[in-house]
């Protein structure tokens, strides 16, 4: 009969020890909820995704990181499938806007140099600058280049940069002899006080 106490004594105690053992290997259940709630809140929202600069300030004359004076262009492609085909769309479009933006430049360029030199401007002058522009802008903007992209990384929009120096739109202007040396001076110095006038916070 002892014998039989002291089986049924030790079989209690070994109960006892093995539900001690199986109820400290099952995890809290709060720190479980509080992992859960941890990974929910760290899923990415539109708002983690903070542009560079140049994208919300877009187009126009500035004067980049080392001083230098540009001017930039911005395209987007959106809703392009394939990669490589939207990457060519916003380099072009790029360009084009670059274009744009240098267009506009010899426009109030050709108003400044035409109001300073109507009294003693020739019409033969007058016909060389108007088609020199016309060139110069086209060769300024084949020197163009693009430095840098961004993709949303929750829309299917690639941004592109394009950049010009304005010292390249200067040196095309002294490149071209048809004009003549005070309206290739006149004009690079127009050119120079109209890109202070016009240019935005760096980028």
């Amino acid at each position: 009969m002892k014998s039989f106490e002291r089986h049924l004594i030790l079989l209690f105690l070994f109960l006892t020890v093995a539900m001690f053992y199986g109820c400290a290997s099952v995890p809290p259940a709060p720190e479980a909820a509080s992992e859960e709630k941890t990974k929910i809140s760290i899923r990415p929202t539109v708002r983690d995704f903070e542009p560079p600069s140049w994208v919300n300030k877009g187009s126009g004359a500035f004067k980049d990181a080392d001083g230098i004076k540009v001017i930039y262009g911005v395209g987007v492609a959106d809703g392009i499938k394939s990669l490589s085909l939207q990457r060519v769309t916003a380099d072009d479009r790029a360009i084009a806007n670059l274009a744009t933006q240098m267009n506009a430049v010899v426009k109030r360029l050709k108003k400044d140099y035409e109001s300073l030199t109507a009294s003693g401007e020739t019409s033969l002058e007058r016909k060389n600058i108007d088609n020199a522009m016309k060139i110069i802008v086209n060769e300024t903007v084949s020197g163009s280049q693009i430095i840098d992209h961004w993709e949303h990384p929750m829309k299917n929009v690639l941004y592109a940069l394009a950049r010009v120096q304005l010292q390249t739109f200067t040196k095309q202007i002294e490149s071209h002899k048809e004009l003549s040396e005070k309206s290739r001076n006149e004009i690079k110095q127009k050119a120079e006080k109209l890109h202070k006038e016009m240019t935005k916070d760096g980028l």
